[in-house]
């Protein structure tokens, strides 16, 4: 009978240290993305155990499952992919197969270098459904010469890469580096995030000088203060503003590689990482606004918003009367608001009435957005490798975000670009970008039904009002961004009460990221910005 006990105790004991050790971060390996060429190992190993888990229906627990099933109403979201019989446990791989090797969940339907897992249980019926959601982003790639791809495979080179010192330094060294003098400052939030702020010091200054008009410049998503100085000084908004007479300072919100302090968190918990757009609106950008105004004596300041940058503009001036007691003008590049017509395949790929939300949610986890080479390879990356070649730009989230138009810029700069880029951000912030897509609107974080009726009193979030935008407007789009179409930015132009300008971008071929590294966008942006930033009264 002692024995018996004892086989007994050391079967729960070895039960109990499973349940404690087991790996719960990553998802079954189901709902991995997958190449197979990468990882013919993984697959020959959990092959049977593969098998078994595609017979049977049900996903993995989280402790967050009421943040992967925000859209438990599917009903109030426009979605075309929409349906009550999908299966959320079915593969999704993305990749270049070797002929006559073998896939792991049947056959693939290939589209311009674009292959989705296809079978009985695929989330993808036909070509349509890949078509749908690549083919705006493949038309917007096609301008891209082979001679500009040749030099952009020539600038990652061993040798020119060594010779480009700006991939190694960090925002305040790029800025000494041409002559001008910094200074860091670090800013908390009242829930406890530091922030660090940098402010640039004119090349001369005179003591007789004026104090100048303070600029402050907010970076996009996916992005730091490093985006605005990459350039160089003869083609960076940031430098050209500061030659032109203006105390210029540069933002870094919560989660980007200058804002990962805070007084509780580390950045390794997922906790650090349970921010959206709103919490960024209601503490960030007050919070650095505030310090600037103090620190530079003025009562108000001009604000340039790049992507992400007006995203939690609007938002926080939308809900923050006090806002336009603060602000001089606004000036909006590429205006993230209302998204219904995005491009990017990322985009429309984590929309929640996506068939690949679930998946490429569960993927991404719920801390920082650190998407997996497989997650870039399904939604862009093969298909940029196919058009543009480049494995260096084809494995960055920003161009494969963004969109993957390299033909504006130097090419000897790209290397900096993806050297710098990505800047660190949350999962909920993508998300909420995607859940814009869905909604057609403008709204607050969608935590679920249940929890959403809990903290706003409604099913839905609340929508940030944008007639409730009190201060100057301008707008800046172009016609080829994945990010910005400009049907929806003749939505927004229509529901602020004060835009003084809306100016279309002059380039055929000017995408999103070509606002900070475009060679043109001194010329056909920077140029009428400052020129309206003079005009405008001071008070």
């Amino acid at each position: 009978m002692k024995a018996v006990y004892l086989l007994l105790c050391l079967a729960l004991a070895h039960r109990a240290a499973a349940s404690i050790f087991r790996h719960q971060h990553r998802p079954h390996t189901d709902s991995l993305l997958v190449q197979p060429l990468d990882y013919v190992d993984q697959y020959q190993h959990h092959e049977k155990e593969i098998k078994m888990r595609l017979r049977r229906p049900g996903s993995s627990s989280s402790e967050e499952t009421k943040e992967r099933t925000s859209y438990d109403d599917l009903s109030d979201y426009a979605s075309p992919l929409r349906s009550v019989d999908r299966n959320w446990n079915s593969p999704l791989f993305s990749a270049v197969i070797a002929p006559g090797e073998p896939l792991p969940y049947g056959d693939a339907i290939s589209w311009r270098g674009v292959d989705i897992a296809n079978g009985p249980n695929s989330l993808v019926n036909d070509k349509k459904d890949i078509e749908q959601i690549f083919n705006d982003a493949y038309k917007l790639m096609q301008h891209v010469s082979e001679e500009d791809k040749k030099k952009i495979h020539d600038a990652f080179e061993t040798t020119a890469a060594a010779v480009n010192e700006d991939v190694h330094l960090n925002a305040t060294q790029l800025i000494k580096k041409h002559g001008y003098g910094v200074e860091e400052h670090i800013v908390k939030t009242d829930d406890g995030y530091f922030l660090t702020l940098f402010r640039i010091l004119p090349k001369q200054v005179s003591l007789d000088e004026e104090p100048r008009p303070a600029v402050f410049l907010m970076h996009g998503f996916l992005g730091s203060a490093d985006e605005w100085l990459l350039n160089g000084p003869e083609k960076s908004l940031a430098y050209l503003l500061s030659d032109a007479g203006y105390d210029v300072w540069l933002g870094n919100v919560r989660g980007t590689k200058y804002s990962r302090h805070h007084v509780s968190k580390h950045e390794s918990h997922p906790d650090f990482w349970h921010f959206s757009i709103d919490e960024i609106a209601l503490h960030d950008l007050p919070a650095m606004i505030n310090y600037t105004l103090k620190t530079s004596g003025q009562k108000k300041l001009h604000y340039v918003g790049y992507s992400q940058g007006t995203t939690v503009f609007f938002a926080w001036a939308a809900t923050q009367p006090e806002s336009r007691d603060k602000i001089i003008s606004m000036h909006a590049l590429a205006p993230m608001v209302y998204m219904s017509h995005v491009r990017s395949p990322m985009m429309r790929m984590i929309e929640p009435g996506s068939r690949f939300h679930e998946h490429i949610t569960e993927e991404l986890g719920h801390g920082e957005f650190k998407p997996s080479k497989e997650i870039i390879h399904t939604v862009g990356g093969n298909m940029c490798k196919k058009e543009i070649g480049c494995k260096h730009v084809c494995s960055n989230e920003n161009f494969v975000t963004t969109g993957v138009d390299t033909a504006g810029m130097d090419p000897e700069l790209i290397p900096a670009i993806v050297s710098h880029l990505p800047g660190g951000a949350s999962t909920r912030q993508i998300k909420h970008f995607g859940q814009a897509v869905a909604s057609h609107e403008f709204r607050k974080y969608d935590y679920g039904v249940d929890l959403n009726t809990k903290i706003y009193g409604h099913r839905q979030p609340p929508k940030y009002n944008m007639a409730d935008v009190k201060v100057p407007v301008s707008l800046y789009y172009s016609e080829e961004d994945w990010l910005v179409h400009p049907k929806d930015v003749d939505r927004l132009h229509k529901e602020l009460p004060d835009v003084r300008d809306a100016y279309k971008v002059p380039e055929k071929h000017f995408s999103h990221m070509d606002y900070q590294f475009s060679k043109k966008a001194p010329e056909v942006v920077h140029k009428r910005l400052i020129e309206s930033i003079k005009k405008t009264k001071t008070y």
